[in-house]
Protein backbone atom coordinates (compact mmCIF):
# COMPACT_ATOMS: atom_id res chain seq x y z
CA UNK A 1 0.00 0.00 0.00
CA UNK A 2 1.08 3.91 -0.12
CA UNK A 3 3.64 4.89 1.79
CA UNK A 4 2.37 7.82 3.04
CA UNK A 5 1.59 7.96 7.28
CA UNK A 6 -2.02 9.29 8.16
CA UNK A 7 -2.52 10.51 11.31
CA UNK A 8 -5.22 7.71 13.00
CA UNK A 9 -7.14 11.28 14.07
CA UNK A 10 -7.60 11.76 10.35
CA UNK A 11 -8.66 8.22 10.01
CA UNK A 12 -11.14 8.17 12.85
CA UNK A 13 -12.45 11.57 11.07
CA UNK A 14 -13.30 9.99 7.82
CA UNK A 15 -14.49 6.96 9.03
CA UNK A 16 -17.26 8.51 11.37
CA UNK A 17 -18.28 10.62 8.56
CA UNK A 18 -19.88 9.66 4.96
CA UNK A 19 -20.46 13.05 4.90
CA UNK A 20 -16.80 14.31 5.01
CA UNK A 21 -15.62 11.16 3.09
CA UNK A 22 -17.43 12.50 -0.18
CA UNK A 23 -16.49 15.95 0.20
CA UNK A 24 -12.89 14.69 0.03
CA UNK A 25 -13.66 12.80 -3.14
CA UNK A 26 -15.28 15.70 -4.99
CA UNK A 27 -12.28 18.04 -3.88
CA UNK A 28 -10.32 15.38 -4.91
CA UNK A 29 -11.98 15.81 -8.91
CA UNK A 30 -11.54 19.22 -9.56
CA UNK A 31 -8.06 19.65 -8.07
CA UNK A 32 -6.18 21.57 -8.19
CA UNK A 33 -9.29 23.92 -8.66
CA UNK A 34 -11.08 25.54 -5.53
CA UNK A 35 -15.33 25.85 -5.45
CA UNK A 36 -17.47 27.31 -2.86
CA UNK A 37 -19.83 26.06 -0.36
CA UNK A 38 -23.26 25.84 -1.82
CA UNK A 39 -21.67 24.03 -5.03
CA UNK A 40 -19.82 21.39 -2.63
CA UNK A 41 -23.47 20.98 -1.00
CA UNK A 42 -25.16 20.64 -4.26
CA UNK A 43 -22.71 18.07 -5.47
CA UNK A 44 -22.59 15.59 -2.26
CA UNK A 45 -26.34 16.44 -1.97
CA UNK A 46 -26.23 17.63 1.22
CA UNK A 47 -27.36 20.43 3.37
CA UNK A 48 -25.26 23.39 3.09
CA UNK A 49 -25.10 24.12 7.17
CA UNK A 50 -23.95 19.91 7.46
CA UNK A 51 -21.19 20.63 4.84
CA UNK A 52 -19.56 23.51 6.52
CA UNK A 53 -19.91 21.62 9.48
CA UNK A 54 -18.34 18.85 7.83
CA UNK A 55 -15.23 21.59 6.84
CA UNK A 56 -14.90 23.81 9.40
CA UNK A 57 -17.21 22.44 12.48
CA UNK A 58 -20.33 23.68 13.61
CA UNK A 59 -21.01 23.47 17.54
CA UNK A 60 -22.20 20.32 18.92
CA UNK A 61 -23.25 18.59 15.55
CA UNK A 62 -19.48 19.01 13.82
CA UNK A 63 -16.44 18.83 15.96
CA UNK A 64 -13.93 21.53 14.89
CA UNK A 65 -10.97 19.53 15.94
CA UNK A 66 -12.43 16.65 13.81
CA UNK A 67 -13.32 19.26 10.81
CA UNK A 68 -11.23 18.66 7.09
CA UNK A 69 -9.71 22.37 7.80
CA UNK A 70 -8.33 21.91 10.91
CA UNK A 71 -7.46 18.11 9.87
CA UNK A 72 -4.85 19.94 6.91
CA UNK A 73 -7.03 18.16 4.03
CA UNK A 74 -8.54 21.00 2.70
CA UNK A 75 -7.68 25.09 3.16
CA UNK A 76 -10.25 27.72 3.00
CA UNK A 77 -9.15 30.45 0.75
CA UNK A 78 -10.82 34.04 1.75
CA UNK A 79 -10.94 36.30 -1.96
CA UNK A 80 -12.84 39.42 -1.80
CA UNK A 81 -15.82 38.48 0.91
CA UNK A 82 -16.19 35.35 -0.18
CA UNK A 83 -14.85 31.56 0.58
CA UNK A 84 -13.47 28.77 -1.22
CA UNK A 85 -12.56 25.75 -0.61
CA UNK A 86 -10.02 23.42 -1.98
CA UNK A 87 -7.96 20.19 -1.32
CA UNK A 88 -4.78 20.28 0.07
CA UNK A 89 -1.38 18.44 -1.48
CA UNK A 90 -1.67 16.11 1.95
CA UNK A 91 -5.47 16.28 1.71
CA UNK A 92 -4.80 14.44 -1.99
CA UNK A 93 -2.20 11.95 -0.54
CA UNK A 94 -4.81 10.73 2.16
CA UNK A 95 -7.49 10.46 -0.52
CA UNK A 96 -4.85 8.00 -2.77
CA UNK A 97 -4.40 6.20 0.42
CA UNK A 98 -8.20 5.96 1.16
CA UNK A 99 -8.51 5.13 -2.47
CA UNK A 100 -5.91 2.03 -2.18
CA UNK A 101 -7.24 1.47 1.15
CA UNK A 102 -10.90 0.69 0.28
CA UNK A 103 -9.76 -1.16 -2.99
CA UNK A 104 -7.49 -3.53 -0.68
CA UNK A 105 -10.17 -4.31 2.13
CA UNK A 106 -13.29 -4.48 -0.23
CA UNK A 107 -12.16 -7.92 -1.11
CA UNK A 108 -12.68 -9.03 2.06
CA UNK A 109 -16.20 -8.24 2.43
Amino acid sequence: MNSVVIDPQILRSLHRSELRKKILMYLNEIYPSATYLSEIARVVGSDPSNVRGALVGLGNRYNGESSLVYLGLVEEIATNGFKYYRLTEYGKKVVEYLKEYYRYYRRFL
